[in-house]
């Protein structure tokens, strides 16, 4: 994956007779580990590659580029200081707030709640503001009806459904929300699980583990960000839908960027499109299939 990395391990078995699953062989050392991880997986690949990219050596943990904590938001704003409001409320500002498939439908952060301070003070929305940024990542969503996991803008925001991820310039945030969206960023973000399967719900120290490439780097900053402003008008359709436009330019740039196999990535996302808990169906199945 990517030219190769940490992680690996995965092969052998094969398929059972009959369509019942596929058997296949993982190292002990990883398990002995605590990293159970290939579970998630219904294909061997994608488990391997998610933590091969998981423990890239050419990649940097968000929280080591940083150097700061993640802001939970969602918790700041619901413990009663502020409330919703209008849009046109003066003194309020815009939340990323849902993380239903009809909130955030592009790569660029779009608004969709407006909230204020309940007793209108300016240093309570200053301090709320404080925890603001470029760059916002999903605090958990469904694994086949959510679009993205990550959106940028010019403007700072914060989060109920989003964690504002601070330290990053405005172009770092947009070049960083294109490769979490690829499927190198996506692999990575489906292996912190929590809850159940098909809705994990993220943290602020899982997040900050991700993995993401040398933004310092002038061409891998000017590639993924230049793919950030081609994309951020595009409408990106639900993770079961699979293969778009926007998700294969992110591929291609995140591959162009890191010197990495863009057949590769490719053959992974489609194998990501395939994930039972992505499309929603079995690998036998198949949406016309007759019901019972």
């Amino acid at each position: 994956v990517g030219g190769g990395g940490g992680g690996g391990g995965g092969g052998g078995g094969g398929q059972i007779p009959n369509g019942w699953g596929e058997v296949s062989y993982w190292d002990a050392d990883r398990i002995e580990a605590g990293d159970w991880t290939p579970a998630i997986w219904r294909s061997p690949e994608l488990a391997d590659a998610a933590a091969q990219y998981a423990n890239h050596p050419d990649l940097q943990r968000i929280g080591d580029v940083t150097k700061k904590s993640i802001p939970f938001t969602t918790r700041d704003l619901f413990r009663g200081a502020f409330e919703r409001v209008d849009k046109s409320t003066p003194g309020s500002f815009g939340v990323l707030d849902s993380k239903s498939a009809d909130a955030q439908t592009t790569i660029q952060s779009a608004p969709d709640k407006y909230w204020i301070a309940k007793n209108r003070s300016e240093s309570e929305t200053a301090k709320m503001l404080s925890k603001a940024g470029h760059l916002l990542i999903t605090v958990g969503q469904n694994n086949s009806t959510a679009r993205l996991t990550a959106t940028a803008s010019s403007q700072k925001y914060v989060g109920v459904g989003w964690m504002p991820v601070l330290g990053f310039s405005e172009t770092e945030a947009k070049a960083v929300a294109v490769f979490v969206n690829s499927t190198a960023g996506r692999l990575q973000l489906m292996r912190n699980l929590g809850g159940v399967l098909i809705f994990p719900q993220y943290r602020p120290a899982g997040v900050a583990n991700i993995r993401i490439p040398d933004i310092k780097n002038r061409k891998i900053l000017q590639t993924l960000a230049a793919c950030w402003e081609l994309t951020r008008g595009m409408r990106v359709p639900q993770f079961r839908d699979g293969e778009c436009e926007a998700r294969r330019l992110w591929d291609e740039a995140v591959a162009d960027a890191m010197g990495w196999d863009a057949a590769e990535l490719g053959n992974l996302r489609r194998l990501l499109h395939r994930e039972p808990h992505v499309r929603g169906l079995g690998y036998n199945q198949h949406a016309d299939a007759p019901e019972g």
